[in-house]
């Protein structure tokens, strides 16, 4: 366990994951959004790539 001192010091966030979410790992929360996103990707069209001189 770290001292409250080297958590104040810390540059990496602390975070700690709830485990009940675990219900919705392999659930798709909004179909309708879902879908309709899938369906943006597939008709966008994305901007002709520059090349970098080297």
């Amino acid at each position: 366990m770290r001292t409250v001192q080297e958590l104040n010091n810390s540059k990496a966030p602390i975070v700690r994951i709830d485990p009940a979410l675990e219900q919705y790992r392999d659930k798709v929360l909004f179909p309708e959004k879902l879908a309709k996103a899938n369906e943006m990707l597939k008709t966008a069209k994305l901007p002709s790539r520059k090349r970098v001189a080297d």
